[in-house]
């Protein structure tokens, strides 16, 4: 069995474009823990939509939709593991620049094949 190699990957959400926060490296798979965003301004509330890029299906599935996080707030995916093959990847997009963080929590593991 493979040894996983636990990360912590992050993006401060400088535009409102898809921004990708984790991509799983090649003759890997990944597993994504958990989720955390974090709006940083103090006055208004911003909206992030999450989603999952299934490399095989050439396909981005939404995640969220486009949640909002109050002023100041916080949101955390812990719910249920995501699971990644090679090469899909986490995107995030912010409704407002400058405004939210994102985190995500990833177990990888090299298949070797």
């Amino acid at each position: 069995m493979a040894i996983p190699t636990f990360k912590s990957v992050g993006v401060a959400l400088s535009t409102t474009n898809r921004t990708t926060l984790y991509t799983t490296p090649s003759l890997s798979r990944a597993v994504v823990t958990s989720i955390m965003a974090g709006n940083v301004d103090g006055s208004s509330a911003a909206t992030l939509k999450l989603e999952w890029y299934d490399a095989s299906a050439t396909t981005h599935y939404a995640l969220t939709g486009a949640y909002s996080i109050a002023a100041n707030g916080y949101l955390i995916i812990s719910d249920s593991p995501i699971y990644f093959d090679a090469g899909d990847l986490l995107s995030a997009t912010a409704g407002a620049a400058n405004d939210l963080t994102v985190t995500a929590f990833v177990e990888e593991y090299s298949t070797g094949f």
